[in-house]
């Protein structure tokens, strides 16, 4: 027993350093953006994101991208912070703010923008949010039933018998909810296209005939890739190829 304490010890004081380290980069990053020193604090916020990442930090580095005037890169990483909190407003707010500025205004089809009720509801502030409500609906459960088999009583036993079932339900929706969100976090198929200009070819060889331009900034999804090149479809529903090194996921 004496031989695990000490390596689980190790590893409690490497997380705590690793903790203060991160708290230290992130004031020093604060008060580089304070004073206007956007790359620096860029730089700061990125030796974080290596190893932890949030939708605050996202929203931070997006934030500098901004002030640099990057706005794919700002938009970018909008959209990757958006992802972990589709509810946060600020977040939104920033990112419809930089996509003023791309060139193209591409219409989404109708139920594919965020910020609308069911985004809130799926997503909230907190990725991890309907994983612990299971957690506790699940255990709400176990203790009702629990207390339905104790008492005697037939009215309360089936008043029990109902909430315990209600929480069970309420368990599964919140798995099917958690499990949602987890497959919604780690989907790549969405990228924003990060060159000035690209022109999007009916197949996937140079030479090939332009059906339309994408310019920077411009988010897409990408449907399947093939010898580098990308297969991508706009919110309108048009689709073609884009030349590699063009667009960087979400």
């Amino acid at each position: 027993m004496k031989r695990s304490v000490l390596p689980l010890a190790l590893l409690a004081m490497a997380a705590t350093a690793a903790r203060a380290d991160h708290t230290a980069l992130l004031r020093s990053a604060e008060e580089a953006y304070g004073k206007g020193e956007y790359r620096q604090a860029l730089t700061l916020y990125d030796s974080v994101n290596t190893s932890h990442t949030s939708a605050a930090l996202l929203f931070n580095i997006g934030n500098c991208w901004s002030k640099l005037d990057d706005t794919p890169h700002a938009i970018l990483y909008y959209e990757r912070a958006l992802r972990l909190a589709p509810g946060a407003e600020d977040i939104q707010a920033n990112l419809d703010q930089a996509r003023t500025k791309v060139v193209d205004r591409v219409n989404e089809l109708p139920g594919m923008t965020l910020g609308t009720l069911w985004d809130r509801l799926r997503g909230g502030t907190d990725v991890d949010q309907w994983a612990r409500r299971s957690l506790w609906a699940c255990l709400a459960a176990f203790v009702l039933a629990g207390i339905a088999v104790s008492v005697r009583a037939g009215a309360l036993k089936r008043v029990l018998f109902g909430l315990g079932a209600l929480a069970f339900a309420a368990t599964l929706v919140s798995v099917a909810l958690a499990a949602y969100r987890v497959g919604e976090v780690e989907d790549r198929s969405e990228a924003i296209i990060m060159v000035p200009k690209v022109d999007v070819l009916g197949e996937p060889r140079r030479g090939a005939t332009t059906l339309f331009v994408l310019h920077q900034g411009t988010k897409v999804t990408v449907l399947q890739e093939r010898n580098g090149w990308y297969e991508v479809k706009l919110g309108s529903g048009s689709v073609g190829w884009s030349a590699p090194a063009s667009l960087e996921r979400i």
